[in-house]
Parts: structure tokens; C-alpha cells; sequence
């Protein structure tokens, strides 16, 4: 199997960029090559933001390969089933959970960040998240978009309840600064993992909040289609940030080119 990454990021409007993205290729032993990916957002207002991506990211990396290479060496197998890849995912996210608390509490830190990742192994397809980053399964030739990640903050809680109706009024846009769940926070819920299967064509987008505005999918796949896919997150960027967004901005795009 065979892709390319390409990425985007900025601060936009803010004083310095919260956001971090990672994304590197992976070999244990004589497993196939995996593709991980991932952005995390920090907690724009609250304390050290952009350590507190940075850490996150940082740390979700180091338990992954720690779990994975763990996984493999206990099954004595190149290819791990669906359900151990999803439960390395869940603890991993749960171990970050648990170190960037602590590592908040001794510093006397007020902060979080959200994490979104994504595994591509074995031509499958594996997203998990806490808080608000969306990932997106977009594939132009069958003329699908899927939003593939939790979205974790009270305009889609409200939005699931029937509170609100309407994605691009003011209300659910307001609603949405604040999060329900994110790496950090005093009442974190265990992630759930999303397996989908790849073909070639598809598009994995992945963002902060900011890059997506007030975008709604219909809008964001009109965009995959008529940009290439090198370009995607900065056009989106420039599109919302020309609509009024403010907040960091950051983007990555993995395109399956052969499977």
C-alpha cells in the first residue's frame, strides 16, 4: 500500500500556534509499514497550550510504539487482529490521559489539549480522538464524505439531542468553543476506536477546529474536489479564515494512492 502526506499550519489571528500535528511511518520487526497521523489542539485561553499539544502528541507517539511493538512480540505475528490494533489505540490515549494529568498537576498547570489519530495497517483504517478534531473519509470518485472522529463539544452534543437544528447559526458556532471531553480534563471519557477498510482514492482529512470554521460537510467535500489534495488544508484555511476565523489553523491530508 502507497500514500502521501501533506500538511498545512498556522496561528492565524492568535498570538502564538497551539496546534501540533505528527505524523511518521512505523515498521515493528516484520510487520507491514503503518502510517500514523495525528493533530492535537490546545486549549486556546487556558495555560500553555502549545506545551501541552506538543507533550501530548509527544507522549500518544512514545505509548504507541511502546503497546504495538509489546502487541506484536506476545503474538509472535507480522499482523495483529482488528480488535488488539483498537485496544493499543484506546490505551494509548488513556496513558496520555494519565500523563498529562500528572504532569499538569506538579507544574500547576490550568490546560488540555484535543487528540485525534489515525492508524493506516493492513489496508485498514483506524481513528480514535478526545475532543473536537475533526477526520474526515472523503473519496471523490464515489462522491462520499464521512465525518469518521467524535466531535466532542457541546454544539454536537446539543445537535444529537435535537437542541439545535441548524450547523451555521450563531448559537451552535458559540457552542461549540466549549469542549466536553479533551486530554486533560476532569471528566475524560474513554475514547471509542472507528475501523474503516481503504481503497485507492481515498482522502483522510484531519484538522484543528480552525481549519474547518463554520464549514459544513457538504462544503468541505466541494473543496476536496475542485483542490488537490496538496493543497487542500491551505485553501480550507484561507476560506474560513476569510469568513472570520480567528483560531489556529492546521491540517493534514493522507491520500491512498495504491493498495
Amino acid at each position: 500500500m502507497d500514500y502521501r502526506v501533506y500538511s498545512f499550519t498556522r496561528r492565524n489571528g492568535r498570538a502564538e500556534n497551539q496546534d501540533y500535528l505528527f505524523y511518521e511511518k512505523k515498521q515493528f520487526a516484520e510487520s507491514e509499514t503503518l502510517l500514523l497521523f495525528g493533530v492535537c489542539d490546545g486549549m486556546g485561553g487556558m495555560d500553555n497550550g502549545s506545551e501541552i499539544s506538543r507533550l501530548t502528541a509527544w507522549t500518544f507517539e512514545a505509548y504507541f510504539s511502546r503497546y504495538m511493538a509489546a502487541a506484536l512480540a506476545q503474538a509472535k505475528a507480522p499482523v495483529l487482529p482488528h480488535s488488539r490494533m483498537e485496544q493499543i489505540l484506546i490505551h494509548s490515549v488513556k496513558a496520555v490521559q494519565k500523563t498529562i494529568c500528572a504532569y499538569m498537576i506538579k507544574h500547576e498547570i490550568d490546560g488540555g489539549s484535543t487528540l485525534t489519530a489515525a492508524v493506516i495497517a493492513e489496508k485498514m483504517l483506524y481513528v480514535v480522538n478526545s475532543g473536537d478534531s475533526p477526520c474526515y473519509l472523503i473519496n471523490r470518485q464515489r462522491e462520499s464524505i464521512e465525518l469518521i472522529s467524535e466531535i466532542e463539544n457541546f454544539a454536537y452534543e446539543g445537535l444529537k439531542q435535537g437542541k439545535f437544528t441548524d450547523v451555521k447559526s450563531r448559537e451552535f458556532y458559540r457552542a461549540s468553543s466549549y469542549l466536553t471531553n479533551f486530554i486533560g480534563s476532569q471528566r475524560f471519557r474513554e475514547p471509542k476506536v472507528r475501523r474503516y477498510p481503504v481503497i485507492a482514492g481515498d482522502l483522510i482529512l484531519m484538522g484543528s477546529d480552525g481549519l474547518f470554521g463554520n464549514l459544513d460537510q457538504t462544503e468541505i467535500f466541494q473543496e476536496a474536489v475542485q483542490i488537490s489534495a496538496v493543497k487542500l488544508p491551505e485553501q480550507l484555511a484561507c476560506r474560513t479564515a476569510s469568513e472570520g476565523e480567528t483560531d489556529n489553523q492546521s491540517g493534514i491530508v493522507c491520500r491512498v494512492t495504491e493498495i
